[in-house]
Parts: C-alpha cells; sequence; structure tokens
C-alpha cells in the first residue's frame, strides 16, 4: 500500500511517500530542489508496520501536509513503481531510517486516522481568492499616484481658495467703485495771523436708504436726507421746531477719504475719513431706539411718601466732611470718607449685587457755575439751569466704572432736601457675563458742592429696589 503526503506550492513542494509491504515500511522524502532520500525497514509484524505509518501520518498532518487518496501497490511479484511526482534517484544507505522514531510493538493499536483534507477544488478557490486580493494590494502599493492626486487636488483647492479671498480684497480695495455710503469722520484745524487756532470737528453719516446725519463739535444737526447730483452733495435737517434747512458742499471722493468743499469759494472745508464699520439703516436705527427705550422705561410713579421712605430707609448717615446726610436701609453695608481739603467726599452703600453711591465733589459745581449763579433766575426743569448741567458733565465724566452706560433723558427731582435737581434712570453693562445693571442718576447742588447719586443693580432687579433706590435719594439732606 502506497499513501502520498505534500506540502506547499509547485514551486517550493515537499513530498513523502509510505510504501507497506507486509513487515516493511519505506519512505522517500522529495525535497524542492528534485532530491531525495529514500529508507526501508522490517518491523516485528505488518501490524507494527501499518502502525509505525500512521503515527508518521498523523505528524506530517499536524506540520500541515496534506494525504492524497491512497492506493494498492502492486503484487509482490513485480517490483513497486515509484510515484511519478518523485524524481529518480540513487537510493541512498538506508540506515538510521527511524533514528528520530520509536519503534512501535505489534501490540500497540494503531492510531486513528484523521479527517480527510478538504477537496482540492475549495482550497483551490481559496488560494485563488487569496492570490486576487494579494494582487490588489500590491498593485496599490506599485501604483502611489492614486495617493499623490488626491494630496494635489486638496492642495490646488486650499490655493484657490486663497487666490479667491485675495481677489475679493483686492477688488474690494482697489477694483470696487467707491461710494459714498459710510460713516465718515474728520477735523480741521485753521489759524489766521492774529487770531487764535480753530479746530472743527465733523462727523457725517449716509446710509444706502438716502438717510443722512452730521455732527459739527460734538453738534448733532439732527437726522434728515441726502442727495447726490455730479460733484454736489446737499444735506437736508430739521431743527428742534420742525423747521428744514440745508447744507450744500462740493466734494470730492477717494476709497477712504471724503473732501467736502465749500461750493462758493471752492475752499477746502474738511477731509473725512472713512470708519471701518457700515452705518445703520433706519429700520435698524430705529430698531435700537426701540429698545433702548424699553429698556429705560421706568414703570411706576415717584410720588414722595415720606412714611413708606423712612420705612425703607431709616438709618441716618452723615458723610466725613458734613457735606450732606442720607438714610439707608437697615442691613446694609455703609462706608465712608473724603478728601483732607474737604473738597471730595463720598458714602459708599451695598448689598449684595445692590449698590448705592453718593460723591459730594466741588469740580462739578464750578463747571455748572452754582456758585455763582442762583438758581432762582431759571424756569422749574431749564435745560440751561446749573443743575441740569452739573448732572450731564457727570454723565461724561463721572461714570467711567460703568462701562457701556446710557441714560434717559433727566427729568426734575424736587423731593430732597437740596431743592431742585434732576433723575433719570440709567443702564449699564455688569461685565462679560453679567448681564446689565439698571438704577438711578441724581443730581442735586448745595453753594459748593455738586452731589451725585447712583442707586443701581441687576437689571431684573430694578422693580422691586427701585422704591428703595428713590428712599436713599429723598432722604438727601444738608
Amino acid at each position: 500500500m502506497t499513501r502520498r503526503f505534500s506540502l506547499g506550492d509547485a514551486a517550493d513542494r515537499k513530498v513523502v511517500v509510505f510504501e507497506i509491504q507486509g513487515r516493511s515500511l519505506a519512505v522517500t522524502r522529495v525535497r524542492p530542489d528534485g532530491s531525495s532520500d529514500r529508507r526501508a525497514r522490517e518491523l516485528p509484524s505488518e501490524a507494527a508496520a501499518a502502525a509505525a505509518a500512521d503515527k508518521l501520518a498523523a505528524e506530517l498532518l499536524a506540520h500541515g501536509y496534506r494525504e492524497h487518496a491512497a492506493r494498492q501497490s502492486r503484487p509482490a511479484a513485480r517490483p513497486a513503481p515509484r510515484p511519478t511526482a518523485v524524481p529518480s534517484a540513487p537510493e541512498p544507505d538506508p540506515r538510521g531510517l527511524f533514528d528520530d522514531l520509536e519503534t512501535v510493538e505489534a501490540s500497540s493499536a494503531p492510531l486513528p486516522r484523521l479527517a480527510p483534507a478538504p477537496p482540492a477544488s475549495d482550497s483551490g478557490a481559496a488560494v485563488k481568492k487569496k492570490k486576487k486580493t494579494g494582487k490588489k494590494k500590491r498593485k496599490a502599493a506599485r501604483n502611489p499616484d492614486a495617493l499623490d492626486k488626491r494630496v494635489l487636488v486638496a492642495v490646488a483647492a486650499v490655493g484657490l481658495l486663497i487666490i479667491g479671498g485675495a481677489g475679493y480684497m483686492a477688488y474690494d480695495m482697489f477694483l470696487k467703485p467707491a461710494s459714498i455710503v459710510g460713516i465718515w469722520k474728520g477735523s480741521m484745524v485753521e489759524h489766521e495771523i492774529g487770531h487764535s487756532l480753530t479746530h472743527t470737528a465733523y462727523s457725517l453719516t449716509l446710509d444706502a436708504a438716502k438717510t443722512a446725519s452730521m455732527t459739527i463739535n460734538e453738534q448733532n444737526l439732527g437726522a434728515g436726507g441726502y442727495h447726490v447730483k455730479g460733484d454736489r452733495l446737499t444735506l437736508k435737517f430739521k431743527d428742534e421746531d420742525g423747521r428744514e434747512f440745508e447744507r450744500r458742499y462740493k466734494f470730492k471722493l477717494g476709497r477712504a477719504v471724503l473732501s467736502l468743499i465749500d461750493p462758493d469759494s471752492n475752499t477746502l472745508l474738511v477731509d473725512l475719513v472713512r470708519q471701518f464699520h457700515e452705518p445703520e439703516s433706519a429700520a435698524a436705527s430705529k430698531a435700537k431706539a426701540a429698545a433702548d427705550a424699553k429698556d429705560l422705561a421706568d414703570d411706576g410713579d415717584r410720588i414722595a411718601d415720606p412714611v413708606a421712605d423712612k420705612a425703607l430707609a431709616s438709618v441716618e448717615l452723615s458723610a466725613k466732611d458734613g457735606a450732606f446726610r442720607l438714610r439707608h436701609p437697615p442691613g446694609w453695608e455703609a462706608k465712608t470718607g473724603g478728601k483732607a481739603d474737604n473738597t471730595y467726599s463720598y458714602i459708599l452703600l451695598d448689598k449684595g449685587a445692590a449698590k448705592i453711591t453718593v460723591y459730594a465733589d466741588v469740580t462739578g459745581s464750578l463747571v455748572s457755575g452754582s456758585d455763582s449763579t442762583n438758581p432762582g433766575d431759571f424756569e422749574e426743569g431749564s435745560p440751561f439751569a446749573p443743575v441740569q448741567k452739573a448732572h450731564e458733565h457727570y454723565v461724561k465724566t463721572g461714570v467711567g466704572e460703568l462701562d457701556g452706560y446710557r441714560e434717559a433723558a433727566p427729568g426734575v427731582f424736587k423731593d430732597s432736601g437740596f431743592g431742585e435737581g434732576r433723575i433719570a434712570v440709567f443702564t449699564a453693562s455688569a461685565g462679560l457675563f453679567g448681564g446689565k445693571y439698571k438704577g438711578y442718576h441724581a443730581t442735586v447742588l448745595n453753594r459748593d458742592r455738586r452731589i451725585s447719586v447712583l442707586a443701581y443693580g441687576p437689571a431684573e432687579d430694578f422693580p422691586k429696589l427701585r422704591a428703595t433706590y428713590l428712599a436713599v435719594c429723598r432722604s438727601l439732606s444738608p
């Protein structure tokens, strides 16, 4: 009987052939290079020879060999032919054929056969599939141009974006037609021999809806419209009485500069520089004004009730230099101080996020002229009264610690011990993440001091704190 085993593909295939004849077992090994050797041995019995062959077969199968269909050898009278796959070679010395194997006794039970190998066709399909996969990988490895093309496409796309952005910037800066629409600001300093220098500051806003506004030396000429014809600019405004008036200019327009020229004398009045933000549309301005009016609204009356005021603010406190006195709510932390020359004093009150600060300073009194003017010379609520000037001056100079400060038009305040004053609702920013503040700004005057009150806290707390703020303001007295 002959049993044939093989390992590997055709190029590196190893072949082992068993020949069993009675008690004789011969093993022929063929190497990939074509060389071979053959060893034979006589076993004690035919069963021993078969058991030894089975053991060798099991070891070969464990090492990955595949057994081909067994076949019976030819009759003993004729020599058994060698397998056709084994090249002929001179038989080597058979000694030591099974030196690495133990002799299997006749009484040893034959080893069980392993399951037959999968059909050759299935194995071939698996090998073919692996070969195809390997071919694809090798093809991708041999063709790196595909990855290079993707990288080039991405780089080209980024390059196009950069070129497009640069092109748009170049068009906007150099090729786009100049537009008079925008916010323009500038100033002119004039000097004549024998006269002092004259400085005039201009601010002009022109939007696409033909709406115009103009400020000269911080004096707002009002809102109106404008018309452009050739190199002439006509501005139309309304004054406080509703009367219309016009301003006409000859202009020269550049991308960043708008020159206003007197059309009669052809004299340059000012070069205005374009600001880097677009003017608000009329609709946006109205919406903003409506939002401001809502924020600065003061719901509720300001009628004084001395009994209610004293119930809210019952603790009396005087400034360090005696410039003023007030009452504050119990439980509020209070602090007072001032300068040694008696030109400035303060009282600070706070409870949590709510604060009331009261300052008495001589500067505001001097600016307003209260030390040399009789307040009785002005009608009640007059915009020219010293207390009005003192109030407006503090809005410009005294609230720097409050960001985004905005104030409503001040009203008459007559409930303190200092006579006619001014009071207004204001809002300010409470920081990047702190929301808004809302409160009152009140101003009163004595003979040599301006007394300013800022009573405020979180905007959402204003409805419940407004009565307390007003009670403190009304408690002011010499």
